[in-house]
């Protein structure tokens, strides 16, 4: 289950802001396999690594889901802007997993790149080592005889997802209320991971079915 707050945007702290500005960033494009904007991930010098999974998980993955696990996500990849910014950071001040950014609320990155093509951009932002550390499932995680060496890697490649989904419903959807998106996800996380287990391990993952959404 995602225990996440949802509060208003948090922007980074200033120190965090004078050091990426120090470090500088880079960006990456990502084509979506099938249906689904390109991504536009924007990330501190040195973390390449982390943008190859977000880049991984959106083009190797999704794709790979079963309908009946994407099901809640098809109408939000067909309303989505054709470019959505995604910037990187390795936590967020307020603990977040991730936000999305309502309009006003935007990067210098994206309002020049709304005024420079003159059409939508969506924005979020994902906290890659919150995502990490996310436990949505402990109890499944102590069945994973026999692949705990894995089991972290596929964690973070379904947790990924299932943040970047999250925060994607709410740009497609910005009224939709957040205990309908919060459940859509949490389920997506268990069945994805149900998935990813099975289909590399020939087993279910998990002691116990995943807790309602709160």
């Amino acid at each position: 289950m995602i225990r996440w707050r949802r509060p208003e945007y948090h922007t980074p702290g200033l120190l965090r802001r004078l050091l990426e500005r120090l470090r500088g960033r880079e960006q990456k494009l990502v084509r979506a396999a099938g249906e689904g904007p390109i991504l536009l991930l924007s990330f501190p010098t040195g973390a390449a690594a982390v943008a190859e999974e977000v880049e991984a998980a959106y083009i190797h993955t999704l794709p790979s889901v079963s309908p009946a696990t994407l099901g809640p996500y098809v109408r939000t990849l067909g309303r989505l802007p054709v470019l959505v910014v995604v910037l990187l950071r390795p936590l967020n001040p307020c603990g977040c997993l991730g936000h999305h950014h309502p309009r006003g609320a935007e990067s210098r990155l994206a309002r020049r790149l709304i005024a420079d093509l003159g059409s939508p951009v969506g924005e979020i932002d994902l906290a890659w080592e919150a995502i990490r550390r996310w436990q949505p499932r402990p109890l499944a995680s102590l069945a994973a005889v026999g692949f705990e060496d894995r089991l972290a890697e596929v964690h973070f490649s379904a947790a990924l997802l299932a943040v970047l989904l999250h925060e994607l419903d709410h740009v497609a959807f910005p009224d939709k209320p957040e205990r309908e998106i919060r459940a859509n996800s949490n389920q997506f996380y268990s069945a994805l991971m149900d998935d990813l287990v099975l289909n590399e391990y020939g087993r279910r993952y998990g002691m116990a079915a995943p807790s309602p959404p709160s």
